[in-house]
């Protein structure tokens, strides 16, 4: 019993360990995006100034489009309030437009500008190369490891830590 206590202490200690991981990559695959970014600005001539979230609006955008603010938040999983900030923000530097449906002149949809395709493809073609080296690391793992690991990952999101656990009434 003893070794299996220990063991989830490793488990939770190395899950602390990937989310710290994440952050880490995340602030790196920023800076190669940024890289681009800059010589894109240097072309276009202005700064974007954009910053994960902005990217990741826009990467959801081209991914959906045309796709509303409901549907960017809960894709993303943000309020409705962030992405109309969001959404403001990248339309003033020219990434997306806003257009209509022709069916429902109320509804405001939002797609693609030039220069957000370009910073979509950046985005796109950076997970991709993620994609590919995660899917090529996980080749080690055999049939039966694989489908426990998308079991455990499942459960993982479908909990939150953070959250009391809700009192039971008898």
């Amino acid at each position: 019993m003893e070794h299996l206590t220990h063991a989830k202490q490793e488990i939770f200690d190395m899950y602390i360990a990937l989310i710290h991981q994440q952050e880490q990559q995340e602030s790196a695959m920023k800076e190669r995006i940024s890289a681009e970014l800059e010589s894109m600005e240097q072309e276009l001539g202005s700064e974007l100034n954009l910053t994960m979230s902005d990217i990741h609006t826009i990467a959801c955008i081209g991914d959906h489009e045309p796709i509303n603010v409901t549907s960017i938040a809960g894709k993303m999983g943000l309020s409705k309030a962030t992405v109309s900030r969001i959404t403001a923000k990248l339309m003033k530097k020219g990434l997306i437009g806003k257009t209509q449906l022709s069916d429902n002149k109320k509804e405001v949809y939002f797609r693609l500008a030039g220069k957000g395709k370009k910073v979509h493809a950046i985005h796109q073609r950076e997970h991709e190369k993620i994609e590919q080296r995660f899917k090529g690391f996980l080749d080690r793992y055999s049939a039966e490891e694989i489908l426990f690991a998308r079991r455990l990952f499942s459960d993982l999101l479908m909990n939150d830590f953070l959250a009391e656990p809700q009192k039971r009434h008898s």
